[in-house]
């Protein structure tokens, strides 16, 4: 089960924080949220870049805005974004319905333990649900307890784990 059947309508404010769909006059502060976002993960993950890649692409996040089959939405507070997410609709060649992949959620961290990643992730299965997806993924890194307890919290269940193995490098 994706959401109660009593889910809110959004937007929705909450703690004087208001979730709603980003439009184009929000561009310029979710690639700078999209930039830390990537830095964090860099932090997480020796194997990520800290140097913006293609999803800090403002082109990029436009397309998502604007898409049909993608979603972005943004956690507003004292006039400026301080939190998204970024979700499409795809359906790879082995599954049996379509897919609704949850790419990005983050929150500033003078905003987080407030519940609005909890709300961003709402927003985006509301949509999902309402574009007749079946079912959500998001990957989230092992280390990162809090979107584990969160994701998990909605009723995200584990299904597998990505293994890795890096080469020491030979100078």
């Amino acid at each position: 089960m994706l959401m109660p059947s009593n889910r809110p309508r959004f937007p929705v404010v909450l703690e004087n924080v208001k979730i709603r769909r980003a439009s184009e006059a929000d561009l310029q502060q979710i690639v700078k949220l999209s930039e830390k976002l990537g830095r964090d993960e860099s932090a997480m993950d020796s194997m990520v870049s800290p140097l913006p890649s293609e999803f800090q692409n403002p082109n990029w996040i436009l397309k998502n805005i604007k898409g049909e089959n993608a979603a972005v939405f943004v956690a507003e507070a004292d006039g400026k974004v301080v939190g998204y997410s970024l979700g499409w609709i795809s359906q790879p060649w082995s599954y049996k319905a379509k897919r609704g992949y949850i790419c990005d959620c983050f929150v500033e961290k003078a905003y987080r333990r407030r519940g609005i990643g909890k709300t961003l992730v709402k927003a985006m299965l509301e949509w999902f649900r309402n574009k007749g997806v079946e079912c959500v993924e998001a990957d989230i890194y092992s280390n990162n307890i809090p979107s584990l307890a969160m994701f998990k919290g909605l009723g995200f269940k584990e299904v597998s784990k990505r293994l890795r193995l890096i080469f020491e490098s030979r100078q």
